[in-house]
């Protein structure tokens, strides 16, 4: 880049005073620029600034300083102290180059208020606040003179995009960023772009590829973000093996595929080919909510302990994917049934357990749901659900809780179709009607999220009698704290925290697995006679291998990993994609998943017992107060 070129920024500060807003567009406030030394002295210093690397730039910073100091009564010097910021963003002294900035933007608008906003916005981003810096850089896109102002406003907007999760801002960014590249820095930004793809979620990526289809015919695939996209994408459906990706790949970006383009159309010819590899197993993972990762995480090693993939010499195989957002549940499974999986395992939400039914359905594939989809999606002979209605264990605690006397009641946390559920209103008043009124009559009178710092005063009024604790353990934590010593506490499920003296806690099977207090022991019509005395001796093998017991999610899914391992350990051991024989073996699973049996952790039952649900009863106990 020439030394002409880097001074346009100078140049636009040394404007003729007095130009006015022409054909509607905003006044400019310009620089008045100085002497023809001081000029060419800035213009020199600046000229080496934008070719230099970041030693190079620090070091001119007595020049600036000196500079700025002798013209400090001209507007040039505006100049020189923007690019001191610059200096001190360079330094990592992320306050004065804020400081710096902001006393250069208050000096009017123009060119110069514009690279201060740039550095502005990039100190904020280094200072971990993207959500504000994107704020100050993405209105300056496309806006600046300079390349090498322009560089960094790429790089750093892009940056807080990615860092704010705005992931389609953040790829439209990229394609600005690859486009305005001059052509000495291409190859390094695309470098650091295609880094920068592989932290982009998948579904954002297949979003930006069917955006970029629609945007006319491939240009130089150097300049072309889709080129990368489509890389990337391809990288994804081969270590995936994701016929499905691969089949749209090669229908909307064959032409970008590059070198990747044979396997990726190797990949999409076997896409009709339904696979079942043995002894394979398939778990679906939910990336839509905070919620449903933390689920899908505990389920997750719930599954691999109950495959027994942590024992030496285990013949089992998982495969795993995570649904990418909305509308993505039958392409994740999809790509499981593509890596051979002959026994599918998700659910991490309704949501999800829903549109896995409906899949199961529709390839005749037996999938395991470890929460319970809508009641419409539990017909067909492949669908089983493993998990509970979040609402049971809340109506055992309420109904608990009202045999003491202890109501009103607050829940406090949960999911929100529970919380719902659970709210007080007239008898058939919210959907579903009979588990609102039959809540509401004993004596539920707030139910309240718990979705970031609780707010002490919520559970403050005096009527409240007992409190259920049905989110997860930071959020009972946080519930505990703020509950009067005179309220009686009852803990749900996902609520992983020490049961306090006199609570009650609402048990499932074996779960939850705590130490339970002298005393312990169920109350009166709320024991389960077929529950066992202890813990089993399996849950010794968790613990050598976990710092804590396992959670509900984890002993759902340890329970759904137990009989998905029952449905494939008897299989063929050889692969096959001959569609008859694929049928067969996953007829196979579904029968042998019906008719396992197993030591299981949230239920006294053993299985399925031939049916599609799961028995389980719930029920509670009390923990007794110290003596």
């Amino acid at each position: 880049m020439s030394a002409i070129t880097s001074a346009a920024l100078l140049a636009a500060a040394i404007a003729v005073a007095g130009c006015g807003a022409q054909d509607g567009a905003a006044a400019m406030s310009p620089a008045l620029g100085g002497s023809p030394a001081a000029q060419a002295e800035l213009h020199r210093v600046l000229a080496r600034f934008e070719n230099g690397a970041r030693a190079e730039r620090i070091a001119l910073e007595p020049e600036l300083l000196a500079f700025r100091d002798r013209y400090a009564g001209d507007d040039l010097a505006r100049v020189a102290a923007a690019h001191l910021a610059w200096i001190a963003l360079e330094r990592g002294d992320l306050r004065r180059a804020e400081a710096l900035a902001a006393e250069v933007e208050a000096g009017g608008p123009g060119p110069t208020a514009d690279l201060a906003r740039v550095l502005r916005g990039a100190a904020l981003r280094r200072a971990g606040k993207p959500r504000p810096a994107f704020g100050v850089l993405r209105p300056l896109v496309s806006k600046m003179i300079d390349a090498y102002v322009r560089s960094l406003l790429n790089e750093e907007v892009t940056a807080a995009a990615m860092e704010a999760g705005a992931w389609t801002q953040a790829v439209e960014l990229m394609s600005v960023w690859l486009r305005e590249a001059d052509d000495d820095d291409r190859a390094a930004v695309r470098a650091q772009i295609g880094a920068l793809l592989r932290k982009v979620p998948i579904a954002h990526l297949v979003s930006a590829m069917r955006a970029g289809q629609a945007a006319g015919e491939v240009v130089d695939p150097q300049v072309d973000l889709r080129s990368l996209v489509a890389e990337r994408l391809a990288i994804v459906a081969r270590e995936r093996r994701d016929v499905a990706l691969a089949k749209e790949l090669l229908d909307r970006a064959g032409a970008l595929l590059g070198s990747q383009g044979d396997a990726i159309s190797e990949l999409a010819a076997g896409a009709g080919t339904a696979r079942v590899e043995p002894p394979t197993v398939g778990l679906l993972l939910s990336t839509r909510t905070s919620e449903s990762r933390r689920r899908g995480v505990e389920m997750a090693a719930g599954v691999a302990h109950g495959l027994g993939l942590l024992r030496p010499g285990s013949d089992a195989r998982l495969v795993s994917r995570d649904d990418g957002g909305e509308g993505s549940v039958d392409e994740a499974l999809s790509s499981l049934t593509a890596e051979g999986a002959a026994v599918l395992i998700a659910g991490s939400d309704r949501d999800q357990a829903t549109a896995a039914a409906r899949f199961a359905r529709a390839n005749a594939i037996p999938v395991l749901l470890v929460h319970p989809p809508e009641p419409a999606a539990l017909d067909g002979a492949f669908v089983f659900v493993v998990g509970e209605e979040p609402a049971r264990g809340i109506e055992v605690l309420v109904a608990a809780l009202a045999e003491r006397g202890a109501k009103p009641v607050a829940l406090v946390g949960g999911e929100a179709g529970a919380r719902k559920d659970a709210a007080a209103s007239p008898p058939g008043a919210a959907a579903g009607g009979a588990p609102t009124a039959a809540l509401a009559e004993r004596g539920i009178a707030l139910a309240l999220p718990c979705d970031g710092t609780f707010d002490p005063r919520a559970l403050r009024p005096p009527a409240i009698r007992g409190v259920i604790l049905a989110g997860d353990g930071p959020c009972a934590e946080q519930a505990l704290r703020a509950a009067p010593r005179t309220v009686t506490i009852a803990l749900g499920f996902e609520a992983a925290v020490p049961p306090p003296p006199g609570s009650l806690v609402a048990t499932a099977g074996l779960f939850p697995f705590v130490a339970a207090p002298a005393g312990a022991q169920p109350p009166p019509r709320a024991g389960d006679p077929g529950a066992p005395a202890g813990p089993p001796a399996a849950l010794g093998v968790w613990l050598a291998t976990h710092p804590s017991p396992p959670s509900f999610w984890a002993a759902l899914g340890r329970d759904a990993g137990v009989l998905a391992w029952a449905g494939v350990q008897r299989l063929p051991k050889t692969g096959t994609e001959d569609p008859a024989e694929v049928k067969a073996r996953r007829l196979a699973a579904t029968t042998a998943v019906s008719h396992a049996t197993a030591e299981l952790w949230t239920t006294t039952a053993t299985g399925f017992g031939g049916k599609r649900v799961l028995p389980r009863g719930v029920v509670y106990r009390e923990i007794e107060k110290a003596r």
